[in-house]
This record gives structure tokens, sequence and C-alpha cells, in this order.
């Protein structure tokens, strides 16, 4: 399966599809995010986190494309605000932002994820965090 075919299945099972067990069937074992090696449950556990916190949540890639084991994905994320997410309580908003992500996949898996979010823009949507102390 081409590289891109693989991460346009990745965020349909797993986002648009709710099904974090696409961790276990799409990621390497030793897969990789942002330089830090979780494997499949830390990112399965990191998929959680976003349907926890958002139902519905509606993943859009704008724009992809590959060089080699390389794919960039332009993606457009909607949720509906209806849990915890790091430490914003639910606010029964609507919420919009978007993300690029660079994946590198390996013998027909993604092996390792690099993403920019914009959290800032998300987070003005839905409440700030609580300040660290």
């Amino acid at each position: 399966m081409p590289a891109v075919d693989v991460v346009r299945r990745f965020y349909a099972e797993a986002i648009n599809g709710r099904d974090a067990s696409a961790c276990n069937r799409l990621l390497t074992s030793d897969f990789a995010h942002d330089g830090v090696q979780r494997g499949r449950a830390g990112q399965r556990e990191a998929v959680e986190v976003f349907l926890g916190a958002f139902d519905p949540l509606d993943h859009t890639i704008d724009a992809i494309f590959a060089s080699g084991d390389l794919v960039c994905a332009r993606q457009t994320w909607r949720g509906h605000h209806v849990g915890n997410f790091y430490g914003v309580p639910a606010s029964d908003r609507d919420a919009t932002f978007t993300s690029t992500a660079v994946l590198r996949v390996r013998d027909g898996l993604i092996a390792e994820a690099w993403d920019q979010i914009d959290l800032f823009g998300l987070f003005g949507q839905i409440g700030m965090p609580p300040a660290a102390s």
C-alpha cells in the first residue's frame, strides 16, 4: 500500500472512525511522535485523549503529498468539546483547528510522526488550561 494511503487510512479509522485500536494495525511497535518513542500503546492513549474530549471529531486532509517514505498532511479538525482536554473541562463548544504532520512510513506502517498543531487557536475556542504552578 502506498505511504499516502497508509496515512489516509490511519486518520479515517482512528479519528473519523473513532477507533483508537487502529494504532495497533497501522503503527510500528517502535512508533515515535515528535522524537519521543511512544509505541502503539502510547499513541493509542494520545488518540483516546482527543476522542474522549471531542465528540464528534471530524478530520479532513486538506492537502497531502509524499516523497519517498515521508508523507506530509495539512489537516483541519472540527469537534464538539465534551470532555476534559489537558485540564480544560468540557465547554460544550464547537472548535475548529488545523495541523500539519510529517509522517514516516516503514514497511507499510507509520513509524514516526512530527506534528504542528494550532493548540493556541484550539484553547482559545474551548478555554485555556490552568496555569502550571
